[in-house]
């Protein structure tokens, strides 16, 4: 987590450098913090002087549980710090042009030569073919405008399936309401390395009554509704191995907007809770 600030800091502009050093700081501190945990352990279970272990062994395990949650909270804490959210005030959607590379990418993987494009959670097929005015588009998972920080991210992340910023890896066909809600931090997909599929899940409450089609207000009876699909799992074939999004990039993204969520009150704890272990599952997953 230390390594993720300092690469933070050595990719930041002169602006930006004194916010991320003292990020930077705050990291150390951190780690600080977790050594002087440990090593109460450490204390804690070593014979005073040569005699018995000192305490019980329930004081010990009480002990342990104590500075797992210690640890638990530094972590969490170090997770939302590092990397600078790069989903947080966005200036504006990709355009066209910015979004073509990746458009060839994933048509590529997912739709193949002849194929028509569709979004990956609604099925809505793309039937515009003039440039600029398509409905289903090519969404960066990690914005396009944030380049700087996905390299200083991959310089300290393994991810063997993202290349690139332009990687088919680093996107997904979606509807442009989607896209524009996935980047506000009102929907997210939560992954499942085990099944290799992602759920697509809305956090948004107001979100509900909307159509993704961006029909307003929503028709009776839309199949398009986010309350409609809301938990739409999306997994194999559409996923397959080798031929999915990034499940770290994906997982990160779940990671704060279940954090923004829970800050604006669309969620309640238990839900908190709920969602931070299912992303902790697939945050590993490469």
């Amino acid at each position: 987590k230390l390594g993720v600030a300092k690469a933070e800091w050595q990719a930041a502009s002169k602006e930006e450098k004194p916010v991320l050093q003292e990020s930077v700081k705050t990291a150390q501190e951190s780690v600080k913090t977790a050594q002087k945990a440990y090593n109460n352990v450490l204390d804690a279970a070593a014979p005073a002087h040569g005699g018995a272990a000192i305490g019980s062994e329930g004081q010990l395990v009480s002990t342990l549980e104590r500075v797992e949650t210690r640890l638990a909270a530094i972590e969490e804490r170090l997770e939302l710090m590092s990397p600078v959210d790069p989903w947080e005030r966005l200036s504006k959607n990709s355009t066209y042009s910015q979004q073509e590379t990746l458009r060839q990418q994933l048509v590529g993987m997912y739709a193949g030569s002849g194929s028509q494009v569709q979004c990956i959670v609604s099925g809505t097929a793309d039937d515009t073919k003039r440039p600029g005015q398509q409905r289903v588009i090519a969404a960066h998972l990690w914005p396009k405008s944030r380049a700087s920080e996905f390299q200083a991210w991959k310089s300290v992340h393994t991810d063997t399936v993202c290349k690139g910023i332009d990687d088919a890896a680093n996107g997904l066909f979606l509807l442009k309401d989607i896209e524009e809600a996935y980047d506000a931090k009102r929907v997210c997909f939560l992954c499942d390395p085990l099944s290799i599929s992602v759920q697509f899940t809305v956090l948004d409450p107001q979100l509900l009554a909307v159509d993704a089609q961006g029909e307003l207000p929503c028709p009776a009876g839309s199949t398009k509704s986010y309350r409609v699909l809301h938990n739409t799992v999306i997994g194999q074939p559409t996923i397959a191995t080798g031929k999915r999004p990034s499940f770290q990039i994906l997982s990160l993204h779940a990671k704060f907007c279940v954090h923004s969520a829970f800050q604006k009150g669309w969620i309640s704890e238990d839900q908190h809770a709920s969602f931070k272990e299912t992303i902790s599952v697939s945050s590993p997953v490469k």
